[in-house]
């Protein structure tokens, strides 16, 4: 049991990419479903400060901005500047929003913060400070991620990614508290969906499927090449064209689909599903996209990746093998490749030792959180096993 009472959990995010909330979203779930007695809040922060200003949607937009314009240049420049002056930029952004953030918290009167975006985790920290409130991270990049996820006083700091540990010890101490749980993704919770089945769900054949996507933030130039040189080739494959919540991006995919059948989506709570009716995914390096897809046992084809954080992510991945980064003009070669031949993504592609990994994040998040509370074991049903 917990050696402390806590009844009130608050799961924090930031709109910066989609990883971030996806994150949040998966680990309120599994605290709901575990442990039904608990006050669960999984919250966007930005939403709760200077309202009634949109600032969710207005730092959404920024985002997006700055990483599909000149070449990601601006957003590369600010992942430099944080990870050099981390004090700084945590520092500005508490003058900025600290004292909206404390009265918000001071509403929520949370008993223990998860923090999956490291200026929200560090608001979270400054500001219950008095309280003594645990504050415990869980960075959702991988590889050698951003010092900014380094810089507060928290109880303890979660990893997704097992690469990250030698660098977080290193930029820590020897005896920080740090933990491995793996990416806490939604479908992990559910049944592995079947290929057949799913198809058939979405209104396809069993054709060789490809999915391309942009994440759910709906980034990518070259996810939007690589459709195009897809829907030129002539290659008997069904594509399905996500965007994510990315208006414009819909727009293009949605041109595509009028000369060539494709399976067109916007924003959806579905995604496991595009994700079981395919059998090759081509996208960005997101890194929960692309734990997500391992999970479903589908490799991934990279052709774009945000400066910074993407790119440690694509490496990461390769490194695992389950993705290979190539460029946009390349993709028609690579499909041909395994639609003409599906079993040679299995000798490509190494995915069933990532998904066994991301699968088992439940019971290790209940490990690293046992001194705080207590995360019940799966009751029953085909997705309970998931941890």
């Amino acid at each position: 049991m917990a050696s402390r009472q806590i009844h009130r959990v608050l799961v924090v995010g930031a709109p910066f990419g989609d990883g971030h909330m996806r994150a949040a979203e998966a680990v309120g779930r599994l605290l709901r479903q575990r442990n039904p007695d608990l006050d669960v809040a999984v919250e966007d922060i930005s939403v709760h400060l200077f309202r009634p200003l949109p600032l969710d949607r207005a730092l959404r937009s920024a985002y997006r901005w700055s990483s599909t314009h000149f070449r990601g240049r601006p957003h590369q420049g600010l992942y430099r500047v944080a990870g050099r002056w981390p004090g700084l930029v945590c520092g500005l952004s508490d003058l900025a929003v600290g004292r909206s953030a404390q009265r918000w918290l001071r509403r929520m009167a949370p008993d223990l913060v998860i923090a999956t975006h490291p200026v929200a985790g560090y608001l979270c920290a400054r500001r219950l400070a008095a309280r003594d409130v645990p504050v415990v991270p869980l960075v959702t990049d991988s590889g050698p991620v951003n010092r900014i996820w380094f810089h507060g006083r928290y109880h303890r700091l979660l990893l997704t990614d097992p690469g990250t540990r030698e660098h977080a010890v290193r930029e820590l101490d020897r005896n920080a508290d740090v933990a491995v749980v793996g990416a806490p993704v939604l479908p992990a919770l559910q049944r592995r969906r079947q290929r057949v089945e799913s198809r058939h769900t979405l209104g396809l054949d069993q054709r060789f499927t490809v999915l391309l996507t942009a994440g759910g933030a709906g980034l990518g130039r070259g996810v939007l090449a690589a459709a195009r040189h897809l829907a030129d080739s002539g290659l008997d494959v069904q594509l399905i064209l996500n965007a994510g919540d990315n208006r414009a991006l819909l727009a293009r995919f949605q041109e595509i689909a009028v000369d060539r059948p494709c399976l067109v989506r916007g924003p959806s709570d579905d995604f496991e599903v595009l994700l079981a009716a395919c059998d090759l995914v081509v996208g960005k390096a997101g890194w929960f996209t692309l734990n997500e897809a391992a999970f479903s046992g589908r490799p991934t084809l990279i052709v774009d990746a945000v400066p910074g954080q993407e790119e440690c992510n694509a490496r990461a991945a390769e490194a695992l093998g389950m993705a290979r980064r190539v460029q946009p003009a390349e993709i028609v070669p690579w499909v041909r490749r395994y639609a003409d031949a599906p079993d040679l993504l299995r000798a490509d592609f190494r995915v069933d030792g990532p998904a066994e990994f991301v699968a088992g994040w439940p019971l290790r998040l209940a490990d690293a959180l046992g001194d705080l509370l207590r995360i019940a074991g799966p009751t029953s049903g085909p997705g309970g096993s998931a941890g």
